[in-house]
């Protein structure tokens, strides 16, 4: 899994780094340094754009007197699925992305990206290191009738000259002919979009550089509450500290149960047959038969001892999910205490997170890929010692 990642004194176009257009090749002065810029907010949705807004493109898009756009055509929609070269040779499939994302899409004929450089170079930095989140970049040219490397590179003359002379380099994918920049519907550069583990575009933003005092700060600061929002209405969280209320000793009862589980039904019910039946609790969505969690109990104590779901819905540490995380996927820190248990059909890898309770286990079920998909995550609180 990917972790990578000035307005000129003379421009072609009043657009500066819309759709189209070529920077000139010299010297250049910070983005719009004395123009009042609009449309940089940070956006979850598209909202009506203020007065003033215009079309000025005749392309729908309102933009606001500098030509950024006021919105952004996929925001809530998925990402198209697309795939490209990066500059070191690797293929990038957008379909592998399954962790929060922040995907730049920039130019390095373009002035704002340019301005934008030191900005991109330190959010990368930062985001490196959130292990909740990851960074793509996407070189895209100006158009597609501007994609020669002479006008996607301009003085560069290529992506490494430019990293060489910005002093900073990040994993970047490439669009040779205009074609990402198209699907990705792209109408100014530098776009900065926020991409949830499901593949939804769940933000977007222009220019940091115009962006106040604190632009990089303030853009994670928006990135987490995205991702707290989104995380909350989509379904609950899985991770080693807990699930909902179950953080730490709890008892099994149906009224512990109910408490740790809000709007949730808790139904009580056993598992197995005869000798090995044991009672268990199904914590269920509201008009539902099908449990999202199971609680069970450690009966020598009488307190919970795991919960363990099947629920693609629940989300696990840095945006994994039953059903769509496979072994592979996980990171080299992700993969401590990983183990094989079983043989043949019947093997699976177990990731214990910690040493000792509270902890996660993730069980990956082998299906003859040798990448086996997550089949199972469970939560293994404290449970009090045995008096003596």
């Amino acid at each position: 899994m990917l972790r990578p990642l000035v307005t000129l004194s003379v421009c072609f176009l009043i657009a500066a780094c819309g759709a189209a257009g070529l920077f000139a090749p010299e010297d250049y002065t910070p983005a719009e340094a004395t123009t009042t810029v609009e449309a940089t907010a940070f956006l979850t949705e598209n909202a009506p754009p203020p007065d003033g807004a215009a079309d000025s493109k005749g392309d729908g898009i309102l933009r606001d007197a500098n030509n950024r756009p006021f919105s952004y055509a996929l925001l809530g929609k998925k990402l198209p699925e697309f795939s490209a070269t990066m500059a070191d040779g690797a293929v990038f499939e957008s379909a592998a992305l399954n962790r929060w994302t922040v995907i730049d899409i920039w130019g390095a004929w373009c002035s704002d990206c340019l301005a934008d450089g030191p900005y991109v170079a330190a959010l990368e930095r930062a985001i490196a290191q959130d292990p909740d989140l990851d960074f793509v970049s996407i070189h895209v040219p100006a158009s597609e009738a501007r994609a020669t490397p002479e006008e996607m590179f301009g003085k560069y003359g290529s992506l490494e000259a430019y990293f060489e002379a910005a002093g900073y380099l990040v994993p970047t994918a490439l669009d040779t002919d205009g074609s990402l920049r198209e699907t990705l519907t792209i109408s100014w550069t530098p776009t900065y979009l926020l991409v949830s583990p499901d593949g939804v575009v769940r933000g977007f933003r222009t220019d940091l550089s115009v962006a106040g005092s604190e632009p990089v700060k303030d853009f994670l600061r928006d990135v987490a509450r995205v991702k707290k929002t989104v995380g909350n209405a989509q379904g609950p969280m899985m991770g080693p500290a807990g699930v909902l209320g179950i953080t730490g000793t709890t008892p099994f009862t149906l009224a512990a149960i109910e408490a740790a589980f809000p709007g949730h039904t808790v139904v009580s019910t056993t598992e197995g047959e005869g000798a090995t039946a044991q009672p268990v609790f199904q914590v269920r969505t509201p008009g539902t038969e099908t449990p999202r969690f199971i609680v069970e109990a450690d009966w020598s104590r009488g307190f919970v001892s795991r919960v363990r779901t099947n629920d693609p819905t629940v989300e696990g540490p840095n945006g994994i999910r039953v059903g769509s995380t496979r072994y592979s996927d996980l990171r080299q820190e992700e993969l401590a205490g990983c183990g094989s248990l079983g043989a043949g059909e019947d093997l699976s890898i177990s990731c214990k997170t910690s040493v000792d309770a509270p902890y996660l286990l993730l069980y990956f079920r082998s299906d003859k890929t040798g990448a086996p998909p997550l089949a199972q995550m469970s939560f293994h609180p404290p449970v009090p010692s045995p008096s003596p």
